[in-house]
């Protein structure tokens, strides 16, 4: 289809869902920033850029344009590559400092209609080397597809032709093997946690031994289910499993429904009526060892360790801003990729990936119980159907009339204090036009009334932690209160 001799093509509904959320309050901006150990070349940037980036990706030199209700992707014919890459110099004192106001500003404005919606920005002058900050809108593609598809600017460092493994993890199946075993593990750990919480002694005397014998009865009958759900022939015993294990999927798919359906979060001091102007923040590399480290003494993964000093970060902040603040559960939107890692993008690119929300505790007692808390519900995320549903709603979202979609996202968008991303970039180092990269953090964006968007990202061995957040909160502080829970994750490892 062409309109006025211009080539288009239609957007699906799951991309021109971000554009229909375009607010000045919350533009619908994937915001990337990296950070060079030399000066970076702009000619020799602007090459590989016109090469690796508007070469193979056509919705970079593409407009959006609606007809009645209809949206298409159109060619700009008066794309110009020097309009959306720019060379600026950082102010002085070209701090980090600096560079976090700048990437801020970035993130509070909304890019012109008219032209391709996407802009980078070189800055000379960061330290000894410069600073790259590109925005793209969320209806071009998602998040791991887009810093994909920024990886793909680098080179090897190292010289290993292999492509840069960015993200990309579909939901995990459920797994079914050993599905008896795990029952009872579960009921005994809540037995185990329950009676951990009885603090008067006549509560441990009266409850103790029951919840022993509770205990011990499960771990029993766990056993013998598992020896005889072993006995049977394969077949047989590979429906058993699979049976209980559904169960899992099923009741986890509940209590994600149930979530989803519950009053708008509340989620003071971050709720509100968010303005256009923004703050940002990251933190310094945390080496990614260390934190795999915390995973394999506690039984969890790095990802749970991640959320879980995200999560100790937010008390910090919320207990220094209101020391009487009760108990309360923060739920905070998740992407989920729905595909594996493809080294080959479609050139279309696009969006293709769920929404899910979490719900994590604010007040915990310790890291330990945290973290924990953490594992299980990510678990049984990855262990239900959620990620399919949401994606329903998404889609829905997408092809529904404004009169629809508007109630319907901002219904669900009230659900959550804001959006959690979890970035596994490459393992090994990159250069970007000759130059050294030495960071990366990137942000999605925020929808409704939402005020705070955190990425942990992945890239080299490290992990940095970015906090996006709304002019009138501190993306700092909560940096430094990341770094203080960092100091608790370490002392479950004994070192």
């Amino acid at each position: 289809m062409t309109g006025a001799g211009r080539p288009r093509r239609p957007i699906s509904a799951q991309d021109r869902l971000w554009l229909k959320l375009d607010d000045p309050a919350n533009p619908m901006l994937i915001t990337a920033v990296l950070w060079t150990a030399s000066e970076v070349d702009p000619d020799r940037l602007k090459r590989v850029v016109a090469d690796r980036l508007i070469g193979r990706y056509p919705v970079f030199t593409r407009r959006p344009v609606r007809e009645g209700g209809a949206w298409y992707w159109e060619d700009d014919l008066e794309f110009s590559l020097d309009r959306h890459l720019t060379v600026r110099e950082l102010p002085a004192p070209g701090t980090k400092e600096v560079l976090q106001d700048l990437v801020a500003a970035r993130r509070g404005r909304l890019l012109d209609p008219e032209h391709p919606l996407w802009t980078m920005e070189l800055y000379r002058g960061y330290g000894p080397g410069s600073a790259v900050v590109l925005c793209s809108h969320h209806a071009m593609a998602d998040g791991i597809r887009l810093v994909q598809v920024l990886f793909g600017l680098f080179d090897p460092a190292d010289g290993d032709e292999r492509p840069a493994k960015v993200g990309g993890v579909a939901p995990r199946m459920t797994d079914f093997s050993r599905a008896p075993s795990r029952v009872a593990a579960k009921v005994v750990k809540a037995l185990n946690g329950f009676g951990a919480r009885l603090e008067r002694p006549i509560a441990r005397v009266t409850l103790g031994w029951p919840l022993l014998g509770l205990t011990a009865a499960a771990g029993l009958t766990g056993a013998v289910a598992e020896a005889v759900t072993a006995a049977l022939p394969s077949r047989p015993a590979t429906v058993v499993r699979w049976l209980t294990a559904q169960g899992f999927a099923a009741r986890n798919t509940v209590d994600g429904v149930l979530g989803l359906l519950a009053p708008a979060a509340s989620g003071e001091p971050w709720s509100g009526d968010p303005g256009p102007e923004k703050a940002a923040a990251w933190g310094d590399a945390v080496p990614l060892d260390l934190l795999a480290d915390v995973g394999s003494a506690t039984g969890t993964s790095v990802n749970d360790v991640c959320v879980a000093l995200v999560m100790a970060a937010f008390e910090r902040y919320a207990r220094e801003a209101d020391p009487g603040r009760g108990e309360a559960v923060l739920n905070w939107l998740i992407p989920v990729s729905r595909s594996a890692f493809d080294a080959s993008l479609p050139p279309e690119l696009g969006n293709d990936f769920a929404l899910i929300l979490a719900g994590f505790p604010l007040q915990q007692r310790n890291f330990r119980e945290r973290l924990d808390g953490v594992h299980r519900r990510v678990s049984g995320i990855r262990e239900s159907l959620e990620p399919v549903l949401t994606f329903g709603v998404q889609w829905l979202a997408g092809r529904a009339p404004e009169v629809v979609s508007e109630p319907l996202t901002r219904f669900f968008s009230a659900k959550a204090v804001g959006v959690l991303t979890n970035v596994p970039g490459p393992s090994r180092p990159g250069e970007l036009a000759g130059a050294r990269v030495e960071g990366v953090v990137g942000w999605a964006p925020c929808s409704g009334k939402q005020a705070v968007t955190v990425c942990v990202f992945s890239y080299a061995g490290s992990v940095r932690f970015g906090f996006g957040t709304d002019r009138s909160l501190e993306p700092g502080a909560l940096v430094a209160a990341l770094e203080d829970a960092l100091t608790d994750a370490i002392a479950l490892t004994n070192r």
